[in-house]
């Protein structure tokens, strides 16, 4: 029924009160952040004991209610599964800021809209610049709210797997941006190996969708070891597309290098085909789930 929950939460996004999600989010962020004021010593072993009271008790209440209301039946343990799903899904936002950036970019100035995307000095900011970030974001938005999402929630029962990979995402960020201590380590290591087959998952589905060769050679050559991460995606985005984009793991991040992808510079045409390709790589996401979960029925 993986398939279905999905779909179902997909056409009901767009129907989500707009700040719902971020309510829940945020609850947990405020309970995540309330661990760290009471367990943060600097000690890692405090790290992996913060980590285990954030994550397992949400996974034992998600996975008792599954199984209690997968027991009464009349399909109430799938109606969680959607409810969940449609908290942490994010497909249409993603898309509708590309489309927001893309307006932008034509109607208004382009110092405007770089001061929109954040940057300082607006005025030296190049098109191809703005074009690049926005695709970066969209490329890294989409893998970690949505394909991530998508492969946990297939791999574990319920809605463990998605929610145990939305958390360990958010004290990640939490946790592990503090360089100072060791007390983030942990949160660090356990997103990263979360992360390792889904990030390597959604490279791949962006070369089917787009330019296979060239994507796989991006991959190959630009984004190399087990600790590229993001790297990985933004290279195999950028071969997709046949386009440069920035490195947007170096610890000072100069868009002006471009040195991930091949082929010219960005230009507002590729952000509608970005867009594209996001909708290419979902639809053989889905494709697969559905050959997944018509395999297992056949099977049972």
């Amino acid at each position: 029924m993986n398939i279905f929950s999905i779909l179902v939460a997909l056409l009901l996004e767009p129907y989500r009160p707009k700040r719902i999600q971020a309510r829940v989010l945020g609850a947990f962020d405020r309970y995540a952040m309330g661990l760290d004021d009471l367990l943060n010593s600097g000690e890692r072993h405090h790290g992996i004991a913060a980590w285990a009271l954030a994550v397992l008790p949400v996974l034992c209440v998600a996975g008792t209610a599954y199984v209690l209301l997968g027991h009464l039946g009349m399909g109430l343990g799938w109606i969680l599964n959607v409810l969940v799903m449609l908290f942490l899904l994010e497909f249409r936002p993603i898309l509708d800021k590309l489309s927001e950036v893309q307006h932008e970019l034509r109607q208004e100035p382009r110092e405007v809209a770089a001061q929109r995307l954040g940057f300082a000095e607006a005025p030296a900011v190049e098109l191809s610049q703005l074009v690049a970030y926005s695709i970066e974001r969209s490329v890294m938005d989409i893998h970690a709210r949505l394909f991530a999402v998508l492969f946990w929630y297939c791999l574990l029962p319920g809605p463990l797997g998605a929610l145990l990979y939305v958390m360990a995402r958010r004290l990640s960020q939490l946790w592990g941006a503090d360089g100072q201590t060791d007390f983030g380590h942990f949160s660090q290591e356990a997103y990263f190996w979360l992360d390792w087959i889904p990030l390597r998952l959604t490279a791949f589905a962006f070369a089917i969708v787009g330019n296979f060769e060239d994507s796989l050679f991006c991959w190959r050559t630009q984004a190399v070891g087990y600790r590229a991460s993001l790297r990985i995606i933004l290279a195999s985005a950028a071969g997709a597309l046949g386009i440069r984009l920035a490195d947007a793991t170096a610890p000072q991040r100069v868009l002006a290098t471009l040195e991930l992808g091949v082929g010219e510079y960005p230009d507002l045409d590729h952000l509608r085909s970005a867009e594209g390709m996001i909708w290419r790589t979902l639809v053989l996401w889905l494709l697969v789930i559905s050959l997944l979960t018509i395999a297992a029925a056949v099977g049972n």
